[in-house]
Parts: structure tokens; C-alpha cells; sequence
């Protein structure tokens, strides 16, 4: 799950780097070339996480309303607050029920 937080918070601060600098910078200044270099960024980032996502689901074996909100977080500016919670709260499920002796993926 540190994984996964790790590269949604990455992610998500690309996509307001993109949106709130490069977006202004080509479409207020003329600068074209900042959205081809943080829209490429931001994109290779995207995959890592779906990458991420997939692999932790794998692992964890989480419902598909957790991905579903994860996407929709995932391309919205500022998603990445939401998108922390929502890993937070799945962690802490997680330790609770190691903490209780429970297998996880049983």
C-alpha cells in the first residue's frame, strides 16, 4: 500500500503541475512546449499508477469501487487528497485485521 500512496501522490501533483503551469504557460505565453514536456511526464506517471494500482489489487484483493474512485481521483486536480484517505482507510482495515490474526487474501 506505501507503494501506491507513494505514486498517487506523485501523480496527482503532476497532474496540478500540468494543469495550474503548463496548461498557462502554452495557452497565456505561447509556450507549446510545456505541455509536451509535463503532458509526457504526467502520463508515464498515469501508467506507473495503473501499474501500481493493478498490482496492489492483485495483492490485496479490494473491491472494485476502490479502483473505480481511484481512477476518477486520478485524473482530477487535487484527486490526490481523496485518493490518500481512501488508502488510509484500506490500510488501517488491513492492520486491524492482521492485528487480529486474520488472513488477508484467504
Amino acid at each position: 500500500m506505501k507503494k501506491l500512496a507513494l505514486i498517487s501522490f506523485i501523480e496527482g501533483i503532476s497532474l496540478i503541475v500540468l494543469v495550474f503551469i503548463g496548461m498557462p504557460l502554452k495557452y497565456i505565453w505561447g509556450y507549446k512546449i510545456a505541455t509536451g514536456i509535463l503532458g509526457s511526464i504526467h502520463g508515464t506517471l498515469w501508467l506507473a499508477f495503473l501499474y501500481v494500482l493493478y498490482i496492489t489489487y492483485r495483492e490485496y484483493k479490494f473491491d472494485k469501487g476502490f479502483i473505480f474512485k481511484m481512477l476518477f481521483f486520478s485524473v482530477i486536480p487535487f484527486g490526490l487528497i481523496p485518493m490518500e484517505k481512501l488508502i488510509k482507510e484500506f490500510d488501517d482495515k488491513i492492520n486491524n485485521k492482521q492485528d487480529e490474526g486474520e488472513f488477508i487474501n484467504a
